[in-house]
């Protein structure tokens, strides 16, 4: 087959037809016993550190959360929201009843 810029796809810097285009395959992995254990002894570790933590910050009132950039845009857009709602709320009362 002739390839052109319509029918190729290019697959690690090479080009290949539709027809021998390389297949992305996954492999299964088996439920072995060991597999099995493995599996479940990281489910009890990552329990063991989430309850670790929860007791090491019970009663403080508050909880550990990562301050990322989509955190930050969200708490200075809340910051923005609550001083309009602020402002608006000292003008009406500047303005009195009738306002």
């Amino acid at each position: 087959m002739t390839l052109n810029m319509k029918n190729y796809k290019g697959y690690e810097k090479k080009p290949y037809c539709n027809a021998h285009y390389p297949k992305q395959s996954f492999t299964m992995v088996a439920d072995t016993p060991e597999n099995l254990r493995l599996k479940q002894q990281s489910e009890l570790q990552s329990q063991v550190r989430y309850k670790e933590e929860f007791e090491k910050n019970k009663g403080k009132g508050f909880s550990v959360v990562a301050d990322t950039p989509e955190l930050q845009r969200i708490k200075k857009t809340q910051d923005q929201i609550s001083n309009i709602k602020y402002h608006e709320e000292f003008e009406k009362s500047r303005m009195g009843p009738s306002g």
